[in-house]
């Protein structure tokens, strides 16, 4: 009985983004650069119809295909494109109204994503995430790079920068303005005073202060903390253990999860779960292999009152 032989594996580029965001320029643009190895052959696979078409490019052994209903995108289609096209890299310009993981999920085996960029057209990004949010965060999410089209001096960069950020601490922005593409140098200034005595965290900043101790969890060591959260049991059943925190909102109600850290305090003041609490801890750092946990040690722990809007987002 024979055995089919394995494929190789083929990297995929995914460029993400909403229609007319300027990914088919982009890719072009790519394309086109003096750093395309002189033996790549790409299958640039397409899934809506923009306004632009990819035009053949001089001596690049380029296939372009289009595909724009998902149902139609199988493994076995897209293999077949493979073959046809003889590629070993693919550029994926993937449909704005579509989710990541619904395409992701329909790969053949060997193909593999590998980078990420998105484009947004400036003048409409924050439309299609005010209306759209969990497409645009799933846009966002992962990326290796994000750039913004057709800024102008109006541009809300500010807006824009704290968009990404929300999805994303490290990722690279740019914003280009008439064919220039400048870096993004916004500072990723914090809302509260993290140089203070005892760092107040309000209720509205609860995600942006949980996000930021979990990115970089010994930047807060030592630190002296005042926050309102919820209180629940701890998975550690001694005395005094329990856990700390909020529901989170990422970007829409399907993404909804408890977000918090153990706490530690005195067994005779162990608070109730189910309540709200005001707590001053002290932050320690419990470090294993694995990772880096910061662990609230409890200095004073009141009872408050519900606030009322018990979820922390980012908006």
């Amino acid at each position: 009985m024979s055995r089919k032989k394995k494929r190789a594996e083929i990297g995929v580029y995914v460029f993400a983004g909403f229609l007319e965001g300027g990914k088919t320029s982009y890719i072009r643009s790519l394309l086109s650069g003096p750093d395309v190895p002189k033996d790549m052959r790409p299958l640039v696979l397409q899934t809506e119809e923009g306004i632009e078409e990819l035009e053949p490019i001089p001596g690049l052994d380029m296939t372009v295909r289009q595909i724009t209903e998902l149902e139609e995108i199988t493994p076995e289609r897209l293999l077949e494109l493979e073959d046809e096209s003889d590629c070993n890299t693919i550029l994926l310009e993937l449909n704005g109204m579509w989710q990541e993981a619904d395409i992701f999920a329909r790969f053949p085996e060997n193909w593999i994503p590998f980078r990420k960029f998105v484009l947004a057209d400036a003048g409409t990004f924050l439309t299609y995430n005010a209306n759209m949010r969990a497409l645009a965060a799933d846009k966002l999410r992962d990326s290796t790079v994000v750039l913004f089209n057709r800024c102008t001096d109006k541009t809300d960069r500010l807006a824009l920068h704290k968009v990404v950020r929300a999805a994303s601490r490290q990722v690279p922005i740019f914003f280009e303005q008439d064919g220039v593409e400048q870096p993004d140098d916004i500072p990723d200034e914090l809302p509260f005073d993290l140089n203070a005595d005892i760092v107040e965290i309000e209720d509205r900043d609860y995600a942006e202060w949980e996000r930021d101790i979990s990115d970089e969890p010994e930047k807060y060591e030592g630190k002296i903390l005042r926050l309102r959260g919820f209180v629940v049991k701890s998975r550690d059943k001694r005395p005094g253990h329990f856990g700390f925190g909020r529901q989170v909102m990422t970007c829409c109600e399907a993404d909804i999860a408890f977000l918090g850290f153990p706490a530690v305090c005195l067994p005779e003041s162990q608070p109730v779960s189910g309540s709200w609490v005001e707590l001053t801890a002290r932050v320690e750092l419990q470090r294993s292999k694995e990772e880096i946990l910061p662990v609230l040690m409890t200095l004073t722990c009141d009872r408050a009152e519900k606030p009322a809007n018990t979820l922390a987002t980012f908006y």
